[in-house]
């Protein structure tokens, strides 16, 4: 029996029964979420008929959960228009592949969730749901605030700065930035190729281990679990944390101590702290000026300064520009994985709670560095502050992502 055959995690309700629960629940709180592109309840009741006529037996593992999907994801017959009006009335004819998997699993997709504006820059409408004046966060906020606010199990979402990891902390939910190139991104939007991250975010570690189980299927030849060292990474970037969070960052770390963890602290070095932000941009602009130009030069009055500026930027980068940036990130992976080395590290996801929707999304600083790197990154909610959740950013070196889920499933609550 596979993974996709296992036990399912789907509790005693039929599909059909799922479903009803998720369209009262849209009933009561979409007006005010505003975090779906597109649903289709027909279509969803359809769907869950269909898997309730599937033999036990033969049920994959994520049998009857409610997976919503970033738009920037293509499923077929949806709307995914990238968070921009230049692809409002893009509907794919075929699903991108990590919908393809979930399917396979018996998920229900349960509609298409809010993005910004190609996952970069306009807010969309999404609020958060525990205080609906504050902002979500960044791109994913569609899919963190469905999870956050318990209208799905899951959610997938991507990152290519900081696009899972805040979101994920500032609604409270277990948020999973794999390591780079491990999940497949064919059929969802690009940015950058050595930056884009197709993730996910979670209600709960045991729905996380199943959807990499699903997602990175390979994971388990190069990841072995066993952690026994523990590093707290001092504040690397130059924006303040709020007491609160780092407060959080300490307790949790003592926690582990007291299970049994060694603890050391490290620092960034000053050579990375200072470049990362420029090399990530300098490959970012690059990519999206290659992806998107097109839409620059037919539909320019209809992008955000925002995106105008990366694409312009990226025009005037030649081959060695971004060949030199390339390098100075193999270079980074080098030095941080000789500090990593297996271990996990704990840090700020965030550098506070979610700041009120006319502050904008927040700082990426805290989650960039290891979207550069590609290092397995995830947040898991911790702890609260002003009655809003606060994450505590869990990382390793590539391909140590089971080391990291091991350690969020030991600080969730």
């Amino acid at each position: 029996m596979n993974d996709h055959q296992a036990a399912p995690l789907m509790e005693q309700s039929t599909c059909k029964e799922v479903v009803n629960n998720f369209a009262e629940k849209i009933q009561l709180q979409e007006k005010d979420l505003k975090a779906f592109k597109h649903l289709d309840i027909e279509r969803l009741m359809s769907e869950a008929e269909q898997l309730d006529s599937v033999p036990v037996a033969q049920r994959g593992v994520l049998h009857g959960k409610l997976i919503a999907v970033k738009e920037v994801f293509d499923v077929a017959g949806y709307k995914c228009s990238w968070g921009t009006s230049i692809h409002e009335n893009r509907y794919p004819e075929t699903d991108a592949a990590t919908v393809k998997s979930l399917k396979q699993a018996g998920a229900l997709i349960a509609g298409i969730t809010v993005s910004t504006e190609y996952a970069m820059s306009r807010t969309g409408p999404t609020v958060n749901p525990h205080d609906l004046k504050r902002t979500p966060g960044a791109s994913s906020q569609g899919s963190a605030a469905v999870v956050g606010g318990g209208l799905v199990n899951a959610a997938l979402a991507s990152q290519t700065i900081g696009s899972i990891i805040r979101p994920a902390a500032y609604c409270g939910c277990i948020g999973v930035k794999p390591t780079w190139g491990i999940t497949d991104v064919k059929g969802s939007m690009p940015l950058s190729s050595p930056l884009d991250h197709a993730g996910f975010i979670t209600e709960n570690p045991e729905i996380t281990k199943v959807m990499y189980n699903i997602l990175a299927p390979n994971l388990t030849r190069v990841c072995k679990e066993g952690v026994e060292d523990i590093l707290i990474i001092e504040p690397w970037y130059s924006e303040a944390t709020i007491p609160d969070v780092l407060n959080a960052v300490e307790t949790a770390g003592n926690n582990l101590k007291e299970a049994g963890h060694k603890i050391d602290r490290v620092k960034i070095p000053d050579w990375i702290s200072k470049t990362e932000e420029e090399t990530l941009d300098t490959i970012l602009a690059f990519g999206m000026a290659h992806h998107h130009g097109k839409d620059y030069d037919m539909n320019k009055p209809l992008m955000s300064e925002r995106i105008c500026d990366y694409i312009e930027r990226g025009r005037q980068l030649t081959e060695q520009d971004y060949q030199a940036a390339m390098d100075q990130r193999q270079a980074m992976i080098r030095e941080m994985t000789e500090i990593i080395d297996k271990k996990v590290a704990l840090m700020p996801p965030a550098i506070g709670i979610a700041p009120l929707l006319e502050e904008g999304t927040g700082p990426r600083s805290p989650q960039r560095l290891w979207t550069l790197l590609g290092f397995p990154a995830m947040t898991v909610p911790f702890e609260t502050s002003q009655s809003m959740p606060i994450g505590v950013q869990v990382v390793s070196s590539l391909f140590q992502d089971y080391n990291v889920l091991s350690v969020v499933r030991k600080l969730f609550n």
